[in-house]
């Protein structure tokens, strides 16, 4: 459908989204109360409004300009996130080169007259790419479609509709509202209780002049006469002098000067968007106004594991920081029937050695913050854990580093090695990588990193590892490596833990994720988890660190079916399989088993670029499937999410059990029957009795499957 066919509000007189709110023209004189039809004013330079306003203070509206250059979005969808369960709709889209913006319509019926209901500016689709419907009806369907306005407002053809329902649910247990507004970053930050659910850019006061504290909203007023004479739309104060409020009727530049300060005190909002907080938040509603960068203080990413095939008596990990702007945890499962005791042993770069002990009942699990133990407060160190039985352990870092925050995550190593491999190491385009190298031992011991670049060619360095001790290669520093793709191989004459970690800007994704090596090479790998449905992003690593060419036969397992592709892996050289590039695996979920002619490593990479949970992972692949499973992390409390994937690369169906452990002591279980070559994705947020709670995971199958547990999340830190 084009643009000129579609319903306009012209003179008439538009429905009202937000029925019954109060409105108020607050003029130089004081507050004169009218009777409006409340409708949604978006302006765009000279007065643009598109929901028609009956209010006598307002001017005509000025109908958008049709044509224009900007083609109409595409990839129009609903995504379904926890936190807008039975309260909104949220769309997202493709971003498209050259719009200024996004206006949103919605109809009653597949063919029905299309009604504005909302916008969104461009920049903040880049930012922060969804779009929020607060007005659905629980139960009613609808029927969306998004147009692009260019620079020249000009309204371009509409995107196909597609059908959206609000499933008439509880609502999710968010908590109470709240408002965020970082000075440094210019944004404003929406909580419902520690969900965050929507973030826009703003512009503050020039020469510090919009006052930090805490307030709350006083009045809403839906026009107000401001500073100068200027008319402000959807004013929210929060002070006597001082609002939030779209950037004032007849001002110019506001795409351009949103994100910097540039008001007399009070916080402009983007027109197309302004009304969107003005109807969220309630008067009362609380406002924090802080010169602190909410990049340093909410951790926003995704990370993921294979899981361990059986408990151990002994742990390793080579990495572990907690200087500024990292927080790092030690996760301890005892999926036994007795008690026991753990010792974690935190060896720092320094050389001093801090140990901790706790014990652990049967069938629990332990959460350490590492940063809270004396000594370890501003560290960087590697982990040794032993226990008097099996546990299982894991290490999770969260961190923020300028326009990077993400965490991390993985299952630790149960004993040195003196071979180590990795299949993934990128050193261009704003990736950076490092490589951990632990030596728990009591000699002192050299390691030798050996790079195999992508397309030929290798390197080599030497590093001296002094007594239970920890060194951080920065590979990016090598020249040899300083701008390449690899995989790595590690020797050391005594044996040692390896690492790797990866930081890095992919797109609009500020992220970081780590994978622990392998001791061994293997012609057998398996990963149970992976996606390119919009905003994934997946990548198979293949490294061939040997002196003999290989085939690679990949089969990949879709929920309709495999499919098979073959890659060739040059000796002394690794190859990267972007998943979505691949013919038939786009837009699909899949769990992936890998075999080789000859011993490789193989690793999987995916990024995601949705909302507040931007960020990627890597994980190692497992070498076989097992009967047995465990897992010590998994958290679904606030705005964390759990997601375990099982599949099954085998030819026979497999029934699995799933036993979680609480934190609190009590266990659940549940039970699923994963078909053979194909996966299972277990949303544990979603079972009864795993709402809101942290565990540990025991896995059991009477037939061999894969298992990994991926998490996205929000934390929040110094809130």
């Amino acid at each position: 459908m084009g643009a000129a066919s579609r319903s306009r509000t012209g003179g008439r007189e538009a429905r009202d989204p937000h029925p019954g709110t109060a409105e108020r023209v607050e003029g130089g004189s004081g507050k004169v109360g009218i009777g409006m039809k409340s409708s949604l004013a978006l302006l765009l330079g000279c007065f643009l409004v598109l929901f028609t306003l009956q209010a006598p203070a307002e001017p005509p509206p000025v109908e958008l300009r049709p044509g224009g250059a900007v083609p109409a979005p595409e990839g129009l969808a609903v995504i379904h996130r926890p936190e807008d369960a039975g309260k909104r709709i949220a769309l997202t889209w493709k971003p498209v080169a050259g719009a200024f913006g996004y206006l949103v319509y919605r109809s009653e019926s597949a063919d029905g007259e299309l009604v504005p209901v909302g916008g969104r500016a461009a920049d903040s689709m880049l930012d922060y790419p969804v779009f929020l419907d607060d007005t659905a009806v629980p139960g009613r369907n609808y029927f969306y479609a998004v147009a692009a306005v260019d620079e020249g407002l000009g309204e371009r053809p509409l995107s196909p509709r597609i059908p959206a329902c609000l499933e008439p649910t509880a609502a999710a247990a968010g908590g109470p509202k709240r408002m965020v507004c970082s000075l440094s970053d210019q944004r404003i930050y929406f909580y419902e209780g520690d969900q965050l659910v929507n973030v826009v850019r703003c512009s503050t006061g020039l020469n510090n002049a919009t006052p930090a504290g805490n307030f709350r909203i006083l009045g809403h007023y839906r026009v107000h006469g401001g500073l100068g004479g200027a008319v402000c739309d959807y004013w929210m104060s929060f002070t006597s002098s001082h609002g939030i409020h779209a950037w004032p009727r007849g001002s110019s530049r506001y795409e351009a000067g949103l994100g910097a300060p540039a008001s007399h005190g009070c916080v402009r909002l983007h027109p197309l968007e302004a009304y969107w907080p003005y109807y969220w938040a309630p008067d009362g509603t609380p406002l924090t106004i802080t010169y602190a960068s909410m990049a340093r203080r909410v951790v926003t990413g995704c990370h993921d594991t294979q899981g361990a095939t059986a408990p151990s008596g002994e742990w390793y990990f080579a990495e572990g920081c907690t200087d500024f702007g990292f927080d790092t945890f030690l996760l301890l499962s005892n999926p036994g029937d007795a008690g026991l005791i753990a010792r974690a042993h935190f060896y720092r770069d320094d050389g001093v050695t801090v140990t901790e002990e706790r014990y652990l009942p049967p069938h629990s699990r332990l959460t350490l913050p590492v940063d809270q133990l004396p000594g370890l407060e501003a560290a960087s160190f590697a982990i040794h854990v032993q226990a008097e039985g099996p546990v299982v352990a894991e290490r999770a870092v969260y961190f923020t580093m300028g326009n990077r925050d993400d965490g991390t995550v993985t299952v630790g190593v149960t004993a040195p090695s003196r071979e180590w491999y990795f299949a993934e190491g990128f050193t261009a385009n704003s990736f950076d990588t490092f490589i951990l190298l632990s030596n728990p031992g009591d000699q002192p011991t050299t390691a030798r990193v050996f790079f195999f670049l992508e397309g030929g060619g290798s390197a080599r360095y030497d590093f001296l590892l002094p007594p239970r001790s920890r060194h951080t290669v920065s590979v990016d520093s090598l020249p040899a490596v300083a701008s390449a793709s690899f995989c790595t191989r590690v020797e050391s004459d005594l044996p040692i833990v390896a690492e790797r970690a990866m930081y890095f800007n992919f797109g609009y994704i500020g992220g970081g994720h780590v994978s622990v090596g392998v001791p061994e090479l293997s012609t057998d790998w398996y990963f149970a988890e992976g996606c390119t449905r919009n905003f994934f992003s997946t990548f198979l690593l293949l490294g061939n660190p040997t002196g003999q060419d290989t085939i690679v036969h990949v089969n990949y397992q879709l929920p309709d079916g495999d499919l098979n592709y073959d890659y060739l892996v040059r000796a002394g050289s690794r190859v990267t399989v972007n998943l979505g590039s691949q013919g038939g695996l786009s837009d699909r979920d899949v769990a992936i088993a890998v075999h080789s002619d000859h011993p490789v490593v193989a690793e999987r990479a995916m990024y995601y670029n949705l909302d507040s949970h931007r960020g990627g992972h890597a994980s190692v692949g497992s070498r076989s499937s097992s009967k047995d499973w465990y897992f010590a992390e998994g958290y679904t409390d606030g705005a964390f999410d759990t997601y375990l994937l099982l599949s099954n690369p085998g030819a026979s169906p497999a029934y699995v059990n799933v036993v979680f452990l609480r934190e609190d002591g009590s266990t659940f279980g549940a039970g699923y029957l994963v078909q053979p070559r194909r996966r299972v994705t277990v949303h544990v947020d979603d079972l009864p009795g795993m709402e809101r709670t942290s565990f540990s995971m025991n896995i059991h199958a009477d037939q061999p499957v894969v298992a990994e547990r991926a998490m996205y999340f929000v934390m929040l830190r110094g809130y």
